[in-house]
Parts: C-alpha cells; sequence; structure tokens
C-alpha cells in the first residue's frame, strides 16, 4: 500500500469508530419500526454479531471502498470477499468478484461467485460474470451452459437479450468470445447467440475477412424470424461493408415491408434518421403516425428528415403544429419559423418566432424576428418585440438584447433612438467595453472625422479605470483608420503606448498602425522591443517577419520568424499570407503560391489577393492573376494594397 493510501485511512479512521460506538448502543434491529424487514440475501441479519465483529466488519467494508477508490483492486477485493463471507451480502459479494475480475483472479471470481448465487441463485448479473469467467479461462462447457441459461432469466424480448449479451462481451478482452464461438457454434443453435456471433465479428479488426459467415449467420436467423429488429440492424452494418447504398436499399426495403410494429418501426426509423437516410425515416415514421397519431417524437423526427431534404412546405407544417402542442416548443417554434422562411412564408415565420420561449433558441429568435419585421416595414413593431424580449429573461441576457437592439437601430439609421438605449444600458453597466464600441459606432455614422476624435478624447476624459481607457483608444483608432484617418489614430495610439510603456497588446497595435503611413523603421522597432520582452509573442513574431519581407531584407530572419508563428497556429490566414510572402521573396513561387491559395481560401482579404495575384503573374498565370484581383476590386474599391500592386502592373489594369 502507498503512502497515500495510508493518509486516507487514518482520515476514516475516527468515523468507523464513530459507526462502531453507535452500534454496540443501538442494534440495527430498531431500524425494523422504521421499515418493513427486507430479503435476508440482499440486507443479511448481523444482529448475531457482538460490537467488535460489527466493528471489524464496517472496517474491512470502509477499507475496501477507499482501496477501490485508489485503485488497490487486491485490497478491495479481498476486504469485499472477507465481509461477504461473514454476511452473505450479495452487494459485497458482487463487489468481491468485480474487484477480481478486474485483477483476472478468476479462482477469487468463483469463489465470489459461490456466494453470490448461494442466496441468489437466479440473479443474471451472477451468470453473466460466470459465463465472462468460463469464456476468459476456456472452461466452454460452463459457458455453453450459462448462456443456455441466461437466455430463460433474461427479459423475454430476443432484442434485449442480445443488448445484454453483447455488453458482457465487451466487457473484458481477456475473454476471447470470437475464438469461442468458432469453437463452439454449432453448440450454440439460437437465433439470439448467433446474431450474438455476427454482432462480435462485425466488431472485430477485420470484418470483412468474416463477411460471408456473417451473412449467413443473419440470414438463418432472420429467416426464423423476421421481425428480430437488432438483426435487421446487424444485417445493414452487414450490406455496409460493401456500400452504403447497400445498407440503405435494405432498411428500406424492411420498412416497405411493413412487418414490424410500431415500436419497432420507430426505432428503426431512429436509425435511418441518424444515418442521414432521411427519405427511408419520413417513411418509417409515416407508419408509426398511422396507427399512433399522438406519437410526438415520431412527427418531431420527421419533421427534421423533411427539413434535411429542403422540403420546408412540409417541415413548417409539422413544425408548426407540434410547437403549438407545445412539445420541445424552443426547437419547433425555432425550426418551423426557419422553415417557413425558407419556404418564403413570412408571416408563418413571424409567428414561430414569437412562440420561441426563453432558452437557448430565444436570442437568435428575437433577433431574427427583428430583422424581418425591419423588412416587411414595421420597425416599430421590431423593436417593440425586442423590448418586451428583455423583460422576459435574466438581466445578463437582457442586456445582451439591449446591445443587439442598439446595433439593430444603428443599422436602421435610428440615431436618436440608439443613443438614448445606450445611455441607458450605461447606467446599468458603466464599464461594459462593448457598449463604448456600440457608442463610437453610432458617433462614427454621424460625425466628420474631427468630431469623432473630439468624441473619442471625452470617452476616454471619461473612463473610470486604466483599461477602458485603453480599449476605447484602441476601439477609436481602429474606426479613425477605417475612415483612412490613419495618422490621428496612429498619434492617439502613440500617447497611449508612452502613457503604458509595459503594455505589449498597446505596442503592438501601435506597430501596426504605422504600416499604413509608412513607418516601417518605428513599426520594426516596437515589434523587436515586443519580442525583446516576450520571445513567444507570435503575432509579433507573424508581424516582423512579414514586415522584413515585404521590405525584400534579412530574409532568412523573416522566413524563421514567421515559421515560428506558423508552427504555432498553422490555420491562420494571416500567417499564410506571410508564410506565402516569404516564399515569394526567397523564389519559391510554387510554395508561395500554395500558402497563398490556402490563405485565399480561407480568408479573401483584398492584401491576400494582392499577394495571390502577383504570384501567378510572375508564374504567367496571368489571365487567373487579372480575375483574382477585378474580384478583390469589386468588392473592395480604391483599396491602398490592390491599387498599389496593379500600379506595378499596368498591364493588368489595361485588361480589367
Amino acid at each position: 500500500m502507498n503512502k497515500r493510501f495510508y493518509i486516507l485511512l487514518i482520515q476514516w479512521l475516527a468515523t468507523l469508530l464513530l459507526l462502531a460506538a453507535c452500534s454496540s448502543k443501538q442494534p440495527m434491529v430498531a431500524e425494523n419500526d422504521l421499515e418493513p424487514a427486507h430479503d435476508h440475501a440482499t440486507y443479511p441479519d448481523i444482529s448475531h454479531m457482538s460490537a467488535d465483529q460489527r466493528s471489524q466488519l464496517y472496517f474491512s467494508i470502509l477499507l475496501a471502498n477507499i482501496a477501490s477508490q485508489q485503485n488497490l483492486e487486491d485490497i478491495a477485493q479481498s476486504n469485499f470477499l472477507d465481509s461477504a463471507e461473514r454476511t452473505g451480502s450479495i452487494a459485497l459479494a458482487r463487489r468481491a468478484a468485480v474487484a477480481a475480475l478486474e485483477k483476472h483472479n478468476y479462482q477469487q471470481v468463483n469463489y465470489a461467485l459461490s456466494i453470490w448465487l448461494k442466496h441468489s441463485p437466479e440473479d443474471p448479473d451472477a451468470h453473466k460474470v460466470k459465463m465472462l469467467t468460463a469464456v476468459a479461462t476456456e472452461d466452454y462447457a460452463t459457458a455453453n451452459d450459462e448462456l443456455h441459461l441466461l437466455l430463460k432469466l433474461l427479459p423475454p424480448s430476443m432484442d434485449e437479450q442480445l443488448y445484454q449479451l453483447t455488453q458482457v462481451t465487451s466487457y473484458q478482452d481477456n475473454a476471447d468470445f470470437i475464438h469461442y464461438f468458432n469453437q463452439e457454434s454449432e453448440r450454440l443453435n439460437h437465433p439470439v447467440l448467433k446474431a450474438l456471433e455476427a454482432y462480435l465479428l462485425l466488431n472485430s479488426h477485420n470484418p470483412q475477412f468474416y463477411q460471408a459467415r456473417i451473412h449467413r449467420l443473419l440470414d438463418g436467423v432472420l429467416s426464423e424470424n423476421n421481425k428480430f429488429l437488432t438483426a435487421i440492424e446487424l444485417k445493414g452494418e452487414a450490406l455496409a461493408i460493401e456500400s452504403n447504398e447497400q445498407r440503405a436499399d435494405y432498411l428500406m426495403s424492411v420498412v416497405e415491408s411493413k412487418r414490424l410494429n410500431s415500436k419497432q418501426t420507430f426505432e428503426l426509423g431512429e436509425l435511418l434518421y441518424t444515418q442521414k437516410n432521411y427519405s427511408g425515416a419520413i417513411l418509417a415514421f409515416q407508419q408509426v403516425l398511422r396507427k399512433e397519431p399522438k406519437n410526438y417524437q415520431a412527427q418531431f423526427l420527421m419533421a427534421g428528415s423533411q427539413y434535411a431534404l429542403e422540403a420546408y412546405q412540409e417541415s413548417s407544417d409539422n413544425f408548426w403544429q407540434l410547437a403549438r402542442k407545445n412539445f420541445k416548443k424552443d426547437i419547433t417554434s425555432y425550426y418551423c419559423a426557419d422553415s417557413a422562411l425558407r419556404n418564403k412564408d413570412p408571416v408563418r415565420a413571424i409567428s414561430c418566432y414569437e412562440m420561441v420561449p426563453p432558452g437557448n433558441y430565444f436570442y437568435t429568435a428575437r433577433t431574427r424576428l427583428a430583422h424581418l419585421l425591419h423588412e416587411q416595414g414595421n420597425w416599430q413593431y421590431a423593436m417593440k418585440s425586442l423590448q418586451q424580449a428583455q423583460q422576459m429573461v435574466s438581466l445578463q441576457e437582457k442586456q445582451r438584447l439591449l446591445q443587439f437592439e442598439i446595433s439593430f437601430l444603428t443599422q436602421i439609421q435610428q440615431y436618436e433612438l440608439a443613443a438614448e438605449r445606450i445611455e441607458s444600458a450605461l447606467q446599468v453597466e458603466p464599464n461594459k467595453t462593448s457598449l463604448y464600441y456600440q457608442k463610437l459606432q453610432l458617433l462614427n455614422q454621424v460625425q466628420s472625422v474631427e468630431e469623432m476624435i473630439d468624441s473619442i478624447n471625452q470617452l476616454r476624459a471619461q473612463a473610470d479605470s486604466d483599461q477602458l481607457h485603453k480599449e476605447i483608444t484602441i476601439i477609436g483608432a481602429g474606426m479613425l483608420q477605417a475612415r483612412d484617418s490613419h495618422l490621428s489614430a496612429y498619434m492617439m495610439l502613440e500617447k497611449e503606448a508612452a502613457r503604458f510603456p509595459d503594455d505589449l497588446d498597446l505596442l503592438y497595435v501601435k506597430a501596426l498602425a504605422g504600416e499604413p503611413l509608412g513607418y516601417f523603421q518605428q513599426m520594426e522597432q516596437d515589434l523587436r522591443t515586443i519580442l525583446s520582452l516576450q520571445p513567444d509573442h507570435h503575432d509579433a513574431m507573424n508581424a516582423l517577419g512579414y514586415t522584413l519581407a515585404d521590405m525584400n531584407r534579412s530574409l532568412d530572419e523573416a522566413q524563421r520568424l514567421v515559421e515560428a508563428a506558423y508552427q504555432h497556429d498553422p490555420e491562420n490566414s494571416a500567417v499564410l499570407d506571410s508564410m506565402g510572402w516569404v516564399q515569394y521573396r526567397l523564389g519559391n513561387l510554387q510554395k508561395a503560391l500554395e500558402f497563398l491559395q490556402m490563405a485565399y481560401q480561407k480568408q479573401p482579404l483584398p492584401e491576400v489577393a494582392a499577394h495571390l495575384g502577383e504570384v501567378l503573374w510572375v508564374m504567367n498565370e496571368k489571365e487567373k492573376a487579372t480575375e483574382i484581383w477585378q474580384r478583390a476590386l469589386n468588392q473592395n474599391p480604391n483599396n491602398p494594397y490592390l491599387m498599389e500592386v496593379l500600379q506595378r502592373f499596368p498591364e493588368a489594369q489595361n485588361a480589367g
């Protein structure tokens, strides 16, 4: 035993002593006043034990439990077994058997089983353990007896019998059931056992090798009982070894045969649904609903199948009916609306969105409802709907909806109302950065650049904390840059960086702001400062590597920096762009093309389009290059990156 185990044992010792003291003062028979007498096998009578004997018993049980928690199975098993011997307890014998099974100590398993079965000779779980032990020890005669006995003890449903037996076979790798069935299959002549063998072979390492036998077994089983649902499902899996189409056709033929009862048909429909065989699923659920029109789960899955097949009228109708019956109302009302919108039925969509109750779908439903009402020319009702929604949710969700309302008002140019709602929100959360972003976004719509700069400075002066001051600066500078006021943005960030010289994130934003101004020397200095203080700042690595490559100098260092950033984040579009640009500067055009194409596929930004087009042009793919540049220009007119590259390649501009 390890030291930690002894410490835990000492911690529990006080509890043990208290249990012993209580047991000596109040015999357990006193509990009969509160509960009726229990079966002796489960609750053995220990009233004949002395206080010391009970204390020892409690100690053994507690010791076993602690040992089990610490994965000290030898100690757990011996103490459970000792306690089971003294009490005849089924529960303790079961724990002892399982603990011994985990250690592959089959002799002790059988000893624990003898106690277990003595008091509960028809307990299926005991016979499962005995069968598992027999297979593990290759005592196949006993395993055969136990399997046939289990078929009598388990529920009469063949599907349930097979399910429970498959659980046993997967419990322990030490028991080779495939070898067992290979040796004993002639003696296991029962449909459930044949299906069990087929299941084992299907889940083996090489089911293709056993394919003919699997089909032979299942065909034999289904010829005896063509309603054996699990065997039908296994037959489908066997056919899927060849192709999913064969499985789909077979399961569809079973549904069309109508030989299953409603419960089985529903279960088969569920299976078809999970396999994305939506046509088969619909057919199954339709059969169920003819017999059980109030089976709302079948109707729900049928609606989902119709939605997947883009049969939006039918899915909307079914989701509508279910929502009105309050069946899974959040999801049914939401997808009722979504289906209706896809079916170009805004009236129903509005009704369905309004039915969505507070929960996972509520926020999305209400925000989509607002946009839909605005599209229908009724933004006032959209605002009323949003405000009503805010009264139905928690404070956190209320603020989230309020922030959407502000963005919505800004989007539809109701600036005065938006300003009022921002002030209301700030009264509740005066330091929430996103609200200042929305306020600046609103001001950015209605103010000149000079007025915007004044507003940013006023908000910074009112900030209650350095953090908020910095965040307002970064947000404001970003908005000024978007309006091509790069110098004003840079000066604002420069002053803020001087105020917080240890803030590397702020210094990084300032460094990037210098690029459109051509402040490359200062940009490089800032990025090197960041890396001297935080060598693993991967964004700075990428930015410095790209800058060096763009200036076409220190290319070895540029490659090292960008590759380090790439190793950290290989899916980042900006890093992929840098990788491509470095390779281009190094003259590795094919590698450059591969990286830039990946970057463009992930995020077709104007800068990436400029780089990709240039590489293609140099590789004499001029038509492709021109096409990419023109497409980017159509989406981003007057973009500086695109204009610069076209100035260097005027032939492309003339072609466009």
